[in-house]
């Protein structure tokens, strides 16, 4: 079942891969990874994706590379996600 958190999406300069905020914890994302992508007051299914740099594939379509200093307000189903501090 789905659980939507709103969240934010974060480039980790020291990992190089990007990070789901919510709230205070952070979650891990990855290639394939399906997420919605706020972009002026509208959602779209979003796919995390890398080539030789990451991406974001928007309604199976359109691709853009998201900037490392950017912060994009997302949300994810909670359950599809991993917290950066869990014991594996």
């Amino acid at each position: 079942y789905w659980i939507m958190k709103r969240g934010i999406l974060v480039y980790n300069h020291n990992e190089m891969e990007w990070r789901v905020w919510v709230g205070q914890q952070a979650y891990w994302i990855d290639q394939g990874y399906n997420f919605e992508l706020r972009i002026q007051n509208r959602y779209f299914k979003a796919v995390l994706e890398k080539d030789r740099e990451w991406f974001v594939t928007l309604d199976q379509e359109i691709r853009f590379v998201p900037h490392p200093n950017e912060i994009y307000k997302v949300r994810i189903n909670i359950h599809d996600y991993i917290r950066v501090d869990a014991p594996f």
